[in-house]
This record gives structure tokens, C-alpha cells and sequence, in this order.
């Protein structure tokens, strides 16, 4: 599966008004997927700018080395997730196209089909590595707010909300790929997705408990 060429016309490259109007705009790409990973990446980056405003403050000396070590784990995946912006729109394109190929021919048939089978994996798999990218970053937000300097809790909060906003979305796109199949790939899958969900949901359901705790005193 090729990689989606370094361009200017790359979304991650454009204005965040042309970037909106895009996703507005009457195509199916940019969209969904497009848009979680983009939601992740803001979410990942909201936490690693807490661990900034907290990494070397009076004060904090204490949680310095824990959060130095998250704060490098957070800005990989945000640079990954930054990356699964266009990615995804990538995977998307070359399905369509994949999908319009000839197949008059036995041999247009073989390519038409090796090409739609490769490229629909990637339907499924970009979004699915956003989901995952997403839960991770999301597994370290907790942390983050109990460590973290308390004049930042709120955009740690945001930070959280826009992952998890990130890995439904990336977890639905998966999803709509896998419609109509039964194999146990799409079982196991599918499975994946269920559990994944599951688990990110509770850690959201914690640190919401825990901002609460503190924006109210």
C-alpha cells in the first residue's frame, strides 16, 4: 500500500477555515475519519501543552520525570495522528479509484480485484490505528490531571474529551468498513473495537470525575 505523497495540497498543510470548508464541502473525502484523527492530534497536543506549563514549574519537581517521559510518548502520537489526517482521505481515494478500474478482461478483473482488496484493508486499518492512537494518548490523560499544574486542568479535560471524541469517531469508521462481512477478521475486529470503546469510556468516565473534583473545589 503506497503512502500518500508529501504535498501542498496535504490537509494537515492547509488553513483551519480551508480545512473546515473541505469537510463541509459535498465529498465524501475529507470526512469522518479525516476529521477523529484531526480531533485526536488536538486532544493529544492540548496534553502535552499541560505537561509544558507543569515539566520544571516551583512546585512540581516531584512529578518532573513521569511527566517528561508522558510528554514524549503524547507528542509521537500526535504526530501520528497528524499524519492520519491525510491518511485516511488517502486510503478513502484509492478505494474509489480501485473501485472504477476496468475488468473487461481477465486480467483487468485480477488487478481490479487485488487493487479493491488492498486498498479497502486500508479503509479499515487507517482508522483503526487512529482508534488505537487515540486510546493510548487517552490512557496517559488521567495522569496528566492529577499531576498536572492545576491552572491547565481545564485543557486537560478538553484534551481528553477531543480523544475520545477522536476514537468514536476512527472506532465508526472501522465499522461502516466492515459492513456485511462475517469473517473472523471482522469478528476479531469488531471485538477490538467493542473492547477498546469499553475501556476508554471508563478512563473518561474517571477523569471526568476527577475535574470535576478540582474545577469545583
Amino acid at each position: 500500500m503506497s503512502k500518500m505523497p508529501d504535498m501542498p495540497a496535504k490537509l494537515v498543510y492547509q488553513p483551519v477555515a480551508g480545512l473546515v470548508e473541505q469537510l463541509a464541502a459535498k465529498s465524501p473525502a475529507p470526512g469522518g475519519g479525516s476529521a477523529a484523527a484531526l480531533s485526536g492530534a488536538i486532544g493529544a497536543a492540548l496534553l502535552v501543552m499541560v505537561c509544558e506549563f507543569t515539566i520544571g514549574k516551583k512546585g512540581f519537581e516531584a512529578v518532573g520525570e513521569d511527566l517528561t517521559a508522558i510528554k514524549y510518548s503524547l507528542d509521537e502520537l500526535r504526530i501520528k495522528l497528524l499524519t492520519q489526517v491525510d491518511e485516511d482521505t488517502w486510503a478513502f481515494s484509492r478505494f474509489r479509484v480501485a473501485s472504477k478500474l476496468p475488468d473487461s478482461t481477465p486480467e483487468e478483473k485480477a488487478r481490479k480485484s487485488n487493487e479493491v482488496a488492498e486498498t479497502s484493508a486500508q479503509t479499515i486499518e487507517v482508522p483503526r490505528q487512529t482508534m488505537l492512537q487515540c486510546a493510548d494518548a487517552l490512557s496517559k490523560a488521567h495522569t496528566i490531571v492529577m499531576k498536572g499544574n492545576p491552572n491547565t486542568v481545564s485543557d486537560a479535560a478538553t484534551g481528553a474529551e477531543m480523544l475520545l471524541a477522536g476514537l468514536e469517531g476512527a472506532a465508526n469508521n472501522v465499522l461502516i468498513n466492515l459492513l456485511g462481512r462475517t469473517d473472523e477478521e471482522a469478528k476479531s475486529l469488531r471485538a477490538e473495537v467493542d473492547r477498546v470503546r469499553t475501556e476508554s469510556r471508563g478512563a473518561l468516565s474517571s477523569i471526568r470525575e476527577s475535574v470535576d473534583q478540582k474545577l469545583r473545589g
